[in-house]
């Protein structure tokens, strides 16, 4: 174990080690997804990124508070302040409430999530449910000169925070998030953003405030909801790179010129994966859905997948890639599988000899998952613990394969990679028909050897015959 840990802070733009404000506690915040379409591949590795970094956290030590919102109101179609809620836009195509598309998109949400291994947040609030305190901080941020009303809408007045766009290093003067905004020619700034907005008469999502019936901006959620289930200043906060220029850019504003302190010590931001060379989303309908992912390589494969590259790394993707990686981690379960059959046929105890080649790769690992989750680091251990599983194997070497595979299992659990696991029963019960099998071709009866190569194949079971006497089998 070590007990430093570093993460790269965008806002300062190097690597810092990681100290939290209390001793072994991590207040975490990560941006949730709005809930109007399936979650793709692209939103999928961001999720398993928060998911790792809240393994490997815990895994060092510490006790993490992780809060991961789910935006169900106020996300606009252009990420700012025009166009339509996205979610009110796609159920009003699918000819259903907006709040029914909502209830599904989450589910299925959970749903796939549970598939590739994503822990759930401590708190998973939604929007809609916090209209009052966002209420409530537009009130504070009105009384503190930050905002102001202007024909039912309520704007953030820019000028008024000092460090406005310091993060993202925008240039105010050519605020290109403020300059496409036409909404309202009486803003004081180009760049004020929308904390309330006044509703048009046809817009189903609203509710009721000193100012207008509107509905609250996309940015205001955030804010309000990590200050009440973490408080006033987050450990560490993450999100996409896409949410720098404006979406965290205007969450730094409204809390910290609500609480005059600092909102987040750390930001962490996943980079995009992108599709021949082009951001994977939604609106330019390049995407791959999880499910997708999933249907194609499997549950696990599909989790070894979106751990390949370094969560700050534009990775490109293709269902291709996907299947090369597939292949990699059932390398990986036939180790693994060989490993436990063997141990399966030992009797007596296991003499405990001192040795630490397995210990030296786990350093390894933890070295790398604590220099920034360098994950393409750890999965080379990964992958070498593997062989060395097949070494100790083969030579005998019975109590250094149990420490390879404790070894094997830490890290796995870490990176959220299942290992598919196989039973005592299980393992007697299939080398019973393999070794009834050798017998039915030595004895020439091909036609039952094969039903019974047939049976566990529809069982997952994978055969390999080494010679005629021989069969390695793992599962899939």
């Amino acid at each position: 174990m070590t007990d430093e840990i570093y993460l790269y802070n965008t806002e300062t733009r190097k690597k810092e080690k990681f100290i939290p404000q209390v001793e072994g506690v991590v207040q975490f915040y990560s941006c949730g997804q709005t809930v109007y379409e399936d979650v793709h591949v692209g939103n999928a590795k961001t999720y398993v990124v928060w998911d790792v970094l809240v393994k490997t956290l815990r895994y060092f030590g510490y006790h993490v508070n992780h809060v991961q919102n789910f935006t169900d109101v106020g996300h606009l179609t252009d990420d700012a302040d025009e166009g339509e809620d996205k979610i009110q836009k796609k159920a009003k195509a699918l000819k259903m409430d907006p709040m029914e598309l909502v209830d599904i998109k989450i589910r299925e949400y959970h749903h796939n999530m549970d598939k590739i291994e994503v822990g759930r947040p401590n708190i998973a609030p939604r929007a809609t449910g916090h209209i009052n305190e966002m209420i409530d901080l537009v009130r504070l941020l009105i009384e503190k000169k930050h905002a102001y009303e202007l024909d039912g809408s309520v704007y953030y007045d820019i000028s008024s925070f000092e460090d406005y766009g310091k993060m993202a290093r925008l240039d105010l003067d050519n605020l290109e998030a403020g300059a496409r905004i036409e909404v309202n020619t009486g803003k004081k700034n180009p760049g004020d953003f929308a904390l309330w907005i006044k509703a048009p008469k046809e817009h189903i999502m609203k509710y009721t405030s000193p100012w207008s019936i509107g509905y609250p901006g996309w940015h205001l959620e955030c804010s309000v909801m990590s200050n009440k289930y973490l408080g006033d200043t987050l450990d560490i906060h993450a999100g996409g790179i896409d949410h720098i220029p404006v979406h965290h850019t205007n969450e730094i504003a409204q809390s910290e010129g609500a609480t005059d302190k600092k909102f987040a010590n750390y930001w962490v931001h996943s980079a995009f994966i992108t599709v021949n060379g082009k951001k994977m989303s939604k609106s330019k309908n390049n995407f791959v859905t999880l499910e997708e992912l999933i249907k194609e390589v499997g549950r696990g494969a599909a989790r070894f997948t979106l751990t390949q590259a370094h969560y700050r790394t534009q990775a490109d993707f293709s269902l291709e890639q996907a299947r090369n990686f597939r292949k990699r981690y059932y390398r990986i379960i036939k180790s693994y599988h060989l490993a436990l059959q063997y141990l399966h046929t030992l009797e007596g105890e296991i003499k405990d000899e001192d040795r630490n080649y397995s210990e030296k790769i786990l350093m390894n690992f933890n070295k790398a998952m604590a220099d920034d989750l360098n994950t393409p680091q750890a999965i080379i251990q990964i992958n070498t613990i593997a062989k060395r599983l097949d070494q100790y194997r083969k030579k005998g070497d019975n109590f250094q394969l149990i420490k390879a595979l404790e070894v094997l299992r830490t890290m796995m659990t870490v990176l959220g990679i299942p290992l598919i696991e196989l039973k005592d029963d299980e393992i007697d019960n299939v080398n019973n028909m393999i070794s009834l099998r050798i017998k039915l071709k030595a004895n020439g009866d091909f036609d039952a050897s094969d039903k019974i190569r047939d049976h566990l194949s529809s069982l997952n079971y994978i055969l390999q015959d080494i010679s005629a006497e021989e069969t390695q089998w793992y599962k899939e």
